[in-house]
């Protein structure tokens, strides 16, 4: 087997030890964005810092590059040009707050990283936990859950006049009886020591 792929370069003929992520800090670009293709039949994985390829070519063609100090608020539909303060749920990426410190000091990152190496950055405010939605029933659904409350109901009238019944004739001492916040039940006599 060969040690490279055709076309490609292996990195230093070994694997990596550290695995480039969108937020690894590991450069100076405003967005990080790393290009990532693996395929486990031929053994290779392409890995690209693409934003630090794009800031060399964006030197080449700056007739066709904006870099607008400001966000793109589409629901606003116009530019946020003051950063916003870090509302994430999760902790705020080291990567995006040394960014952050260094828009609205005006700062060189590099300079931020190393001031604020053993800063912590701002924690995560959890969301509430969300309301269920209750999914709408159809018409027949309704109807058919309905039904079968009015039956469930109906039997437990019949029961409770059943016992009525059966304490009037002196079938069942009132004894047995015990009652709960949602009816009741009926004790076996060995229980209370009763023999009717």
């Amino acid at each position: 087997m060969s040690e490279q792929a055709p076309g490609q370069v292996i990195h230093g003929g070994h694997v990596p030890e550290f695995r480039w992520t969108n937020q690894d800090d590991k450069c100076d670009c405003v967005f990080q964005r790393i290009g990532d293709w693996t395929n486990p039949y031929i053994g290779r994985t392409l890995r690209v810092r693409m934003c630090c390829i794009w800031s060399d070519i964006y030197k080449q063609y700056p007739q066709f590059v904006q870099e607008i100090p400001g966000y793109w608020n589409a629901n606003e539909g116009k530019f946020e040009e003051e950063p916003q303060e870090w509302n994430g749920e999760f902790d705020m990426p080291a990567s995006i707050w040394h960014r952050h410190l260094a828009v609205t000091t005006g700062r060189p990152i590099d300079e931020i990283r190393e001031q604020f190496a053993e800063v912590p950055p701002p924690k995560g405010v959890p969301r509430p936990a969300k309301m269920e939605q209750k999914v709408s029933m159809s018409e027949f659904e309704t109807i058919g859950r309905l039904t079968m409350e009015k039956e469930a109901l109906e039997e437990q009238v019949v029961a409770t006049i059943s016992v009525i019944h059966q304490i009037k004739k002196g079938e069942l001492s009132l004894d047995r009886v015990e009652l709960h916040d949602n009816g009741f039940s009926i004790a076996e006599p060995e229980e209370i020591g009763v023999t009717a």
